[in-house]
């Protein structure tokens, strides 16, 4: 199996991480053309996943979206150097002097990872900058915003845009970490020290090719690079870090911080960020129970569980049902596809916590998932984008409670029964939604448009391709 070196993963998952202008609306690609080859659908939208050569730590407080770039780095003076006790190895602080030793903290996490840097380390600082308060891109991951709008997520209220406490990059095989100022950080109840610790453990991911700049190779590992998989990996990398970042704690610091405060659900209008932070939470914890030890983390980041169903539930081995392929669409209903998802069980877990079911309540209903697929398709004309989101469960009553949880849960969003489907009006943040829900056996259909005619055709196309489908059989 090829390495999973190479990804790298910032809180600011998959937003249009980087800073950029907040997009309005959804990438409908009404004006694609001819057919949708099966690698353009997975590969649409390239722009919106990780850049993995960030790794973001984030504080309860933090946004996500700012690109390195964009931060502002501070006074650039003489650099100054700090030896380890590997002399070979140097860290460099470029314009600012630290009340901490920079280099015994890497000895500290040297320790802790029970792995050795081999080359120096640059380290950077910038200041804490909050932005005005702005509309969140409606994306994560894969996810786009009409996906966003069927998983009852999307919100175009305006957020507080936060910086990183700190991140780590890699450029031209040498490790760069950016700092916020240990002043700003006090008000997130941290110190520099244990921001550093913790991206110090990223630079070492770097150094014995557990991380890398390039995604590419990493999706080989898995049969859709998705949402999904993006977690897991996320998890695995994050988890590491934040692992030893709580025995930094307990061992050298008293900072008031803890993985536990990952475990949350914020405000509809930051949904990106609040599923962001749930890898380093999940992460963590399944590192304690499926094991913590420095060479079994290494072993798990460089072969990861297959989804976020067996991070989620460690040492249980979810056999994924066989997705259909999407519905075969006639010309007549002027529907394209244009992108493709699996959100996973975390997503599904917390799309449900986000809309008011209990942790303990959305746990039990996402589990027993056991694949899904989210198609994206285009309309012509005004009739809007429309999603076919197919999910797979391990049993029929599984399936049933799924169903009748999210049905409940369009309900508590206002739904009311229009002919056929169920119509989520529109709030003052989001657009309305009609949906068509329908079970069969173990498999929950939902397709959701913003025109009920649309939601309609495509349910319907559904149903015929099963219909067949089944015949055949």
């Amino acid at each position: 199996m090829a390495r999973l070196a190479r990804l790298a993963l910032a809180l600011a998952v998959a937003l249009v991480l980087a800073g950029a202008a907040p997009a309005a609306g959804d990438r409908t690609m009404v004006g694609v053309e001819g057919a949708v080859t099966d690698e353009q659908v997975e590969t649409i939208g390239d722009k919106n996943e990780l850049d993995v050569s960030n790794i973001h730590f984030d504080g309860s407080k933090t946004e996500v979206g700012i690109e390195p770039a964009t931060v502002t780095r501070g006074e650039r003076g003489v650099a100054q150097e700090t030896q380890t006790e590997n002399e070979s190895v140097v860290i460099e602080t470029e314009g600012f002097e630290p009340d901490y030793d920079p280099g015994t903290v890497l000895n500290r996490v040297e320790e802790l990872r029970g792995l050795s840097a081999t080359q120096g380390i640059t380290l950077h600082q910038y200041d804490d900058e909050d932005g005005a308060p702005y509309d969140m891109p409606d994306e994560f991951g894969a996810i786009l915003p009409i996906g966003a709008q069927t998983l009852q997520l999307y919100s175009n209220a305006t957020t507080e845009r936060r910086q990183p406490l700190g991140y780590a990059v890699e450029r031209q095989a040498a490790v760069h970490i950016y700092l916020m100022d240990d002043d700003d950080l006090a008000d997130y109840g941290l110190t520099q020290e244990v921001v550093l610790a913790h991206e110090l453990v990223h630079a070492l991911q770097f150094q014995h090719d557990l991380l890398s700049p390039s995604r590419r190779e990493l999706r080989s590992q898995f049969e859709y690079w998705s949402t999904d998989s993006r977690l897991v990996t996320t998890a695995l990398v994050e988890g590491d870090a934040m692992w030893v970042t709580e025995q930094y704690l307990a061992r050298y610091d008293d900072s008031n911080y803890s993985v536990r405060s990952y475990n949350r659900s914020l405000a509809r209008s930051a949904w990106p960020h609040s599923v962001a932070g749930t890898p380093y939470y999940y992460g963590y914890e399944f590192y304690e129970r499926a094991g913590s030890s420095p060479a079994e983390r290494s072993a798990a980041i460089e072969a990861p569980v297959n989804s976020t169903a067996e991070l989620l539930h460690p040492g249980e081995r979810v056999e994924r049902a066989e997705i259909p392929a999407p519905p075969e669409i006639p010309d007549a209903e002027q529907l394209t596809r244009y992108h493709a998802d699996t959100v996973g069980e975390l997503v599904v877990r917390h799309s449900l916590r986000m809309n008011n079911l209990s942790f303990a309540r959305a746990a039990k209903v996402a589990d027993g998932w056991a694949g899904d697929r989210m198609y994206y398709y285009a309309a012509a004309g005004a009739k809007g984008p429309a999603t076919h989101w197919l999910t797979k469960w391990e049993s029929e009553a599984e399936a049933r409670e799924f169903a009748t949880a999210w049905r409940s849960l369009l309900e508590t969003n206002g739904a009311r029964s229009t002919g056929d489907t169920l119509f989520v009006p529109a709030s003052d943040h989001a657009p309305g939604l009609h949906y068509v829900v329908r079970r069969d056996g173990a498999t929950v259909r939902i397709t959701a448009a913003e025109r009920a005619e649309t939601a309609r055709q495509l349910a319907a196309a559904v149903d015929s391709q099963s219909e067949n489908a089944t015949g055949a059989t």
